[in-house]
């Protein structure tokens, strides 16, 4: 793990994206539901453009230890059920299916996937990972179809952004081939600040689940000083990070970061966990605007002008760097979430590797003295 991670646990953030076989997948967490749980089915969302996105645009983070080619061409996945990974109460949505992703990641060219930084480490580098598409269920009690064009191997990590900072976090993996069948980038918003009040939807893969849909949520902070994050309400968990999150016109605004903690919590009288709930308006869910993200992308050439033509996204620029808190271009200012109460992220570590947390801790300390010092 990076120093970044142990910055942001003393802050009330951490690292980690679910479990893996013998090491920490990292990710952050952004947990929590806000009022009600806005959370759908990709098959079932009334939205057709975003259920068009989630089949095209929407990339799950699966170790490649949980996916099995079959001799039919199609792909298996050892998975485990929700209820037990979390102990969750028997009624609590989606307890019943199966988790299998760590982060979640967006197509943003053809052979590109944006996800977040702190999802690739050296303790999981990109080869830990294939890059699956077609995560979702195909209806009700529908397990996913996934072939053989739907799965994607890691050729090289393009660009890496985990700061010390809250930004830039943010990682570009070079597939091992072009993407194939009807699988296509995700439109791109114009480089601006996503307003306060603006509508606000998520596909990913919290807790590790087959991706869902969020169309529920509004940017409460919109830090329009900074263009770096932007507050919201999404209702999300461990494993969304990397999520792409999208503006009322259904365009790439940013991927989301982390937020509240923990994911689940205790319920009083019964010997199980339920979703953490919070109010709408106290929202704490962090999103990467997707403008500097692209502006770096360009500035490196890894991609083409169809997105760093200066009149890519609707006549305008795709790409511009967020301004530090001195005025200068740079990633903007670091420290907690400005928001009532809103923690950030928390460390995930799985079961196994419980024990480390206090150590953890400790080191987070040691190296917030050093910064300082």
């Amino acid at each position: 793990m990076r120093a970044r991670a142990y910055l942001l646990l003393m802050l009330g953030f951490g690292i980690g994206c679910g479990s893996s076989e013998g090491a920490s997948v990292a990710g952050l967490t952004a947990p929590v539901v806000y009022g009600a749980d806005d959370r759908r089915e990709v098959f079932a969302h009334p939205n057709e453009e975003l259920r068009r996105i989630a089949r095209e645009s929407i990339v799950a983070l699966i170790p490649t230890s949980r996916i099995t080619r079959e001799l039919s061409g199609e792909y298996s996945l050892r998975q485990s059920l929700l209820k037990d990974e979390r102990n969750l109460c028997e009624d609590e949505l989606f307890a019943d299916q199966t988790v299998a992703a760590s982060c979640s990641g967006v197509l943003i060219d053809d052979d590109l996937v944006l996800t977040a930084g702190h999802c690739i480490s050296s303790a999981t580098p990109c080869s830990f990972f294939n890059y699956v598409f077609n995560y979702h269920l195909e209806g009700p009690d529908e397990p996913p179809v996934i072939r053989d064009e739907d799965v994607y191997s890691c050729n090289r990590v393009l660009l890496d952004a985990d700061s010390s900072q809250l930004t830039p976090d943010y990682a570009i993996i070079e597939l091992d081939r072009p993407v194939e069948g009807l699988h296509a980038p995700a439109l791109i918003r114009p480089a601006s600040v996503v307003p306060e009040g603006e509508p606000v939807s998520m596909i990913g893969f919290g807790s590790g689940l087959p991706a869902k849909i969020d169309a529920g949520a509004a940017v409460a902070d919109a830090r329009a000083e900074f263009l770096d994050y932007f507050v919201v309400n999404l209702d999300a968990f461990e494993g969304h990070s990397g999520s792409a999150t999208f503006d009322s016109d259904d365009r790439l605004a940013g991927i989301l970061l982390g937020g509240r903690v923990p994911d689940y919590v205790p319920s009083p009288g019964e010997s199980c966990s339920r979703v953490n709930v919070f109010q709408d308006q106290e929202a704490g869910e962090l999103v990467h605007n997707i403008a500097p993200i692209i502006a770096a992308v360009c500035e490196e050439g890894l991609v083409g002008e169809s997105i760093c033509d200066p009149e890519a996204c609707d006549g305008e620029p795709c790409g511009k760097h967020s301004v530090s808190s001195n005025g200068n271009p740079g990633s903007g200012p670091s420290g907690p979430v400005p928001t009532a109460g809103g923690s950030g992220c928390s460390a995930s570590i799985p079961r196994s590797e419980a024990p480390w947390l206090g150590f953890l801790l400790v080191f987070a300390a040691w190296r917030l003295r050093q910064r300082a010092a």
